[in-house]
């Protein structure tokens, strides 16, 4: 199976990549690349970094335990894409998880070797030309606080590393390779040119010649006024414009060997700004994030080209309510049933497992004993601490994304998609009463049980979500009309 190595730089880097992971845990296709991501980014203290590699992870786990013996046929089918780490790419040899860089604990001074130069060394004096007592002071290990000239210097350092060998030794000539970063910032700005330089130089023929996509993402966010006084000074988003179009120009000259290069931005600032906190950057899930993963998955639907093509994207409308009316065609018909579907089983599995007795339950032997397995406590898990806030996050900035009425407390699901709720009664006089809920998903998968007899009985797991998906794909399109 061919791979796709996924460069996610920086903290906008890893925002996507966790989009990128809730539309694959939907049942979006990555057919026929298996997603191999590698984080890049020196914070690594940041707590939005550890649990992106622990929602990596746990998908990785999810996707093996479904998966790994037993592939349906189905196209349909949730955490149907292969996701793996470099380590596991590699069959061992180095530390497992996704990300590889060091932690640096040193300030930019002390990583140029600046106090170990005599006063007298011309060096010295050339540094102090180029950097200013506050720049040469900044601690590495909380990134490049949105100074490119610090990342530049400090990931040049990446072409003498292990685990960048290693992932030049193993690229095949059907891989591909996709970078994501902001241009806004430090680490994004500096890595995403140096790291396509640097491939397009290896002495590797298959890595000079890989097929390659970038995703530079423009400012789509404001953070508060910095505070003067305060710890968290250094990162100023007013000056986020000025860095781009600096950023912009260099690429135009130097940005040289991208297949497939894909700009986005979103000008609309929010009226409460993201908290300026270098030291958690714990930021709400974006529109513009979910928007940068879908890029991905048009890189992965394009022919191998030599030629070198820029792509833009926009909305269906100027609005700052999104929904599936207005988010456009493409991303429609590519992701609005797979996240129906996957937010209808967020919605009813719970409800499933506290009924006490069903067909469907009996006759395939979901029990108690099953619903309490790791593996359904590690499903549920990842729904409550990442994709059910994902989907509650997208909702909550200036520009949103809110395609499902979230506050429905009850089991009334015909109003769960916005602008495809359906009316309670229709027909002659309101004859005939449209309503559905979770009966009506259950009884369908005793009918879709009969489909997947051929699963073995032991690989219980598998069975369940295969069913339960087909029955929500059913249900659904035939009550919500999702296609």
């Amino acid at each position: 199976m061919p791979r796709l190595f996924i460069f996610a730089i920086g903290g906008t880097g890893a925002r996507v990549l966790k989009s990128l992971t809730m539309l694959l845990a939907a049942g979006a296709k990555s057919d026929p690349f298996e997603i191999v991501p590698i984080i890049i980014d020196p914070h690594k203290d940041l707590p939005e970094l550890k649990e992106c590699k622990n929602m990596l992870g746990m998908y990785s786990r999810i996707n093996n335990t479904l998966y790994g013996q037993h592939m349906p046929q189905s196209q349909k089918a949730f955490f149907r894409s292969r996701l793996t780490s470099l380590s596991q790419a590699l069959e061992g040899g180095m530390k497992e998880g996704f990300d590889f860089d060091e932690r640096i604990d040193e300030t930019f001074g002390e990583f140029l070797g600046y106090n170990s130069l005599d006063r007298n060394d011309l060096n010295r004096d050339l540094l102090d030309l180029l950097y200013n007592e506050q720049t040469l002071g900044t601690k590495l290990s909380v990134g490049f606080k949105g100074n490119p000239n610090i990342g530049a210097v400090v990931l040049n350092s990446f072409e003498d590393t292990d685990w960048y060998r290693n992932f030049e030794n193993i690229l095949d000539k059907d891989d591909r390779i996709f970078f994501i970063s902001s241009i806004f910032g430090g680490t994004g700005a500096s890595g995403l040119p140096l790291l396509i330089k640097n491939l397009r130089a290896s002495k590797n023929k298959v890595v000079r010649s890989a097929m390659i996509g970038a995703l530079p993402i423009m400012p789509y966010f404001k953070l508060s006024e910095p505070d003067s006084e305060g710890l968290h000074k250094d990162i100023d988003s007013n000056n986020f414009i000025t860095k781009t179009k600096s950023a912009l120009s260099y690429y135009e000259n130097n940005l040289k060997g991208v297949n497939a290069l894909y700009y986005l931005a979103d000008p609309h600032e929010q009226s409460k700004p993201y908290v300026n906190d270098e030291a958690k950057q714990d930021n709400m899930a974006h529109l513009v994030e979910l928007i940068g993963a879908s890029a991905i998955f048009d890189f992965i639907g394009r022919e191998n080209s030599e030629e070198e093509n820029q792509y833009r994207y926009a909305l269906k409308m100027g609005t700052k309510d999104v929904d599936f009316g207005n988010v456009g065609m493409e991303f429609n018909e590519v992701f609005r049933d797979a996240l129906i579907d996957y937010h209808t089983f967020n919605k009813i599995h719970l409800n499933i497992k506290a009924i006490d007795k069903a067909a469907v339950k009996e006759n395939a032997g979901f029990d108690m004993e099953f619903y309490k397995s790791s593996f359904i406590r590690e499903l549920e898990e990842f729904n409550q601490r990442y994709f059910q806030p994902w989907l509650s996050q997208l909702g909550k900035n200036d520009r949103r994304f809110y395609p499902f009425n979230l506050s429905l407390k009850d089991d009334n699901l015909h109003n769960m998609v916005i602008g495809s709720e359906v009316p309670i009664r229709s027909g002659p006089g309101g004859l005939f009463k449209n309503t559905f809920n979770t009966s009506n998903y259950l009884n369908q998968m005793e009918t879709s049980r009969r489909g997947y007899l051929a699963i073995p009985q032991e690989l219980k797991a598998t069975r369940y979500m295969v069913i339960i998906q087909d029955a929500i794909s059913k249900v659904n399109h035939t009550k919500i009309k999702t296609s």
